[in-house]
């Protein structure tokens, strides 16, 4: 786990410069909040991991502090993660969240409930988050799927490539394809639902969002 926690800050790293080039990431590190935060939470999260619980713990509220931005240091955070526009963003402890996921302002994304209940959240890989969307519980939320504006999403699993909105929450689409919602109302995480990345994705390029009309051969109940 040490290990992997410098590797996300150094993966992090080499892929903001292969994108944006030397001046331009020098200037989102001096001037992007989402950028700053996520470079503290890296820094805490490895004192975490090597049991500087106290250290760790100050690197958290001075993130809150700094960039209006909280990060549990138990969250485990994969590589290549944004957060667009930052402020009010709350990610809290036994989270999981995979490789590319984007985050975007005024989320709340972390598991409820009582230490003895072990919950636990996992958000998979190329996930978006968009504004003021609450995602809790024990649950998982598939590859690619997308929470839409101000979406609440309570213990409830979400297929991959899915489109969700509304309070509470509720699957529109699978890969661009319209579906009934409560098809997916009781819906349970499975692995092999996810058919691999998006048509046309390539992961070592930033899309300000992803979508993808073309459900292609990904599959959907309907």
């Amino acid at each position: 786990m040490q290990g992997s926690a410098a590797s996300h800050f150094l993966e992090d790293f080499r892929l903001a410069l292969k994108r944006k080039g030397f001046g331009n990431l020098m200037r989102d590190i001096f001037l992007h909040p989402g950028n700053q935060a996520i470079a503290l939470y890296r820094i805490y999260r490895m004192l975490y991991l090597k049991g500087h619980v106290n250290l760790a713990f100050l690197g958290y509220r001075l993130n809150y502090f700094l960039c209006g931005v909280e990060i549990h240091p138990d969250a485990e955070i994969g590589p290549d993660f944004h957060l667009d526009h930052p402020i009010g963003v709350l990610i809290g402890r036994r989270t999981r969240i995979g490789r590319g996921v984007r985050i975007y302002s005024h989320v709340a994304v972390g598991a409820v409930g009582l230490p003895e209940e072990n919950p636990f959240m996992d958000v998979r890989d190329y996930v978006q988050i968009y504004h003021g969307a609450m995602v809790g519980g024990s649950c998982t939320i598939g590859e690619y799927a997308q929470i839409g504006l101000n979406a609440v999403v309570w213990n409830q699993d979400i297929p991959p490539y899915a489109v969700v909105v509304g309070n509470p929450g509720r699957v529109i689409k699978i890969a661009g394809k319209r579906v009934n919602p409560d098809d997916y109302r009781d819906y349970k995480y499975d692995p092999s639902d996810y058919k691999g990345p998006i048509p046309g994705h390539d992961p070592n390029r930033v899309e300000r969002s992803m979508d993808w009309t073309d459900p292609g051969s990904y599959g959907g109940r309907t």
